[in-house]
């Protein structure tokens, strides 16, 4: 990947769950961090070849995918600041 394109997806991140984690636009924020772990994910699956439970697997992946997915459907929960 080229320089540009890994800092942006570096800053999504960090935006991302910042916005997750303080409540600011948490379903976009979820949607986005969805996104760029399924890119990484498909990335150690058919690119490197890494197995689910190797010592630098996709599990840790799946894990954040799964608990964006209950934010987005749950909306939040009651202390979202703004939604």
């Amino acid at each position: 990947m080229s320089k540009s394109f890994t800092v942006f997806l570096g800053t999504a991140e960090i935006l991302g769950s910042l916005g997750v984690a303080f409540g600011v636009l948490i379903q976009p924020a979820a949607i986005g961090l969805i996104l760029i772990m399924l890119g990484a994910i498909q990335k150690k699956i058919f690119v490197w070849h890494i197995e689910f439970w190797a010592s630098n697997g996709w599990n840790y992946e799946l894990m954040l995918v799964i608990m964006c997915i209950v934010v987005v459907v749950t909306g939040g929960g009651r202390y979202v600041l703004w939604a």
